[in-house]
């Protein structure tokens, strides 16, 4: 496994207030098809940090808007709760993403093209 820790030191972040203050979590590139379709009215407020996880599963039900995360499979927001606003399982895996794209570009010395 390449090490991660260069990889993940480049990666963006963004600040997000909790209520003990501001705390800083991966940026993550895996937007919701689910989300991007919602009237702003909808969308929850402040951003989960579901939004851009790689492990999000974004559903509308009759009820409301909920989300399941696949990495812990429980749902992880339901409609007018407080959303999810950083967790451990959403930055490992944005780091582990980064880690296998860095691989992907590393040329590979044995390829004959």
């Amino acid at each position: 496994m390449a090490d991660q820790s260069n990889a993940v030191d480049l990666l963006p972040t963004e600040e997000v207030q909790l209520w003990f203050g501001a705390a800083s979590r991966l940026v993550g590139r895996h937007d919701s098809p689910v989300l991007a379709q919602l009237p702003l009215s909808v969308y929850p407020d402040p951003v989960p940090a579901c939004a851009s996880c790689p492990a999000k599963d974004w559903y509308l039900t009759a009820k409301g808007l909920r989300c399941f995360c696949t990495e812990k499979n429980v749902v992880a927001w339901v409609s007018n709760a407080d959303p999810v606003l950083a967790c451990d399982a959403r930055e490992r895996l944005i780091a582990e993403d980064v880690a296998d794209r860095s691989d992907d570009a590393a040329p590979n010395p044995w390829s004959r093209t």
